[in-house]
């Protein structure tokens, strides 16, 4: 199916606009002043983060106004992801690359139409790569056509993921012989570049990942031949009630099917089961959890650490269980939870959770308190 007449022109506005927002986030990396804070702990944003997407949303809501709008630096709103095209956007992936003053961070930003990607951009101005791609019309590296590889084995392959979570004594079958990306790009969007450029055979992440730092490179993977889904083999549909898918697959068709058949068995949640804690449910308990507002101190606790098998949530030492705190509502456990989590990327073994205590229990008297 050949590319549409408004997937090339909206390809057209995406290379304009990604590459004035690369060189404004050139000139926030060149300098040494930029403020930097945590959006949520363990999660930073800088000021160039803010201008970029600042200067991007500006562009493309005044090319296409009735588009919808759906950024990693923007406040969530429906209202502005419920039209039948939407932008997407991450003015800055691998902030702590940006951060760093390490070169592997990027530019990214796509178009949705009913939650699949039709046109994307991908530009690392300090990598001096520019990835762009539109359905139906092939994959580009700065101009020139990009194909995945023909790898069709895991034995040798080279593939960007953790090397900890290959190691991990859980896996029933212990992986091959790879090679792992060294350095490993903070970006995942570079990342899947690289498995559409052919210079890695794959990439796995088994963690959940943003929309925005998926749609547009999941769209070039896919148009350089490729596959992009979570590790069951689930194709992804973007702009869902929580932007968050629960996985990362790619590689060539061959490898793509190896590499799923040997992680499937990793349960990992779908970010849509779950339910946000600002908004509403039709869920008794769920509704009671989210949206507490009396005074009571219900207890919220939330903890983490490596487990002893990825499929199972038996911890690998008690001694070294992380305490993040305890909290009055689900909203602000998940609010730290969040924050944890985002410690985690790429390290299946280690995983954060909320223990919700609904009962309590007075050793002195034996009396049970239902909270």
């Amino acid at each position: 199916m050949p590319a549409s007449d408004l997937d090339l022109e909206d390809l057209a506005t995406l290379k304009a606009v990604a590459a004035e927002a690369a060189a404004l986030a050139l000139d926030y990396f060149e300098r040494s002043d930029v403020r930097f804070w945590d959006k949520s702990k363990g999660h930073p944003v800088t000021e160039a983060d803010i201008a970029v997407n600042n200067l991007i949303k500006d562009r493309l809501m005044t090319a296409r106004p009735d588009y919808g709008w759906l950024s990693e630096e923007t406040a969530l709103s429906n209202t502005t992801r419920t039209a039948e095209r939407v932008w997407i956007v991450d003015p800055i992936d691998g902030t702590r690359a940006f951060m760093r003053q390490q070169p592997y961070w990027c530019v990214g930003m796509g178009v949705l139409q009913r939650g699949r990607p039709h046109a994307a951009v991908v530009q690392a101005p300090v990598l001096g790569e520019t990835y762009s791609a539109v359905l139906g019309g092939g994959a580009f590296l700065n101009g020139q056509r990009l194909s995945v590889t023909g790898c069709s084995q895991e034995d040798g392959c080279r593939i960007i993921t953790n090397k900890g979570m290959l190691t991990h004594p859980a896996w029933p079958v212990p992986w091959p012989d790879m090679t792992l990306a060294d350095p490993k790009p903070n970006a995942t969007l570079i990342r899947l570049c690289w498995v559409a450029s052919g210079k890695y055979d794959a990439v796995l992440t088994l963690w959940r990942k943003s929309d925005w730092d998926l749609a547009p490179g999941a769209l070039i993977v896919e148009e350089a031949g490729g596959i992009a889904t979570t590790h069951l083999g689930e194709p992804y549909l973007f702009n869902r009630g929580e932007p968050a898918q629960r996985s990362l697959l790619a590689a060539g068709k061959a490898l793509h099917s190896l590499l799923s058949a040997r992680v499937k068995g990793v349960r990992l949640p779908d970010p849509n089961w779950t339910v946000r804690p600002y908004e509403k449910t039709q869920t008794t308990e769920r509704r009671a959890m989210g949206e507490t507002t009396e005074t009571r101190q219900l207890l919220h606790i939330v903890i983490g650490g490596e487990l002893k098998d990825v499929t199972d949530v038996e911890f690998e030492d008690l001694s070294k269980i992380d305490f993040v705190g305890a909290y009055p509502s689900y909203k602000e456990a998940y609010d730290a939870w969040k924050g944890a989590a985002q410690r985690t990327v790429d390290n299946a073994e280690t995983r954060y959770f909320i223990l919700h205590a609904h009962k309590l229990l007075d050793p002195e008297t034996g009396d049970h308190h239902h909270v």
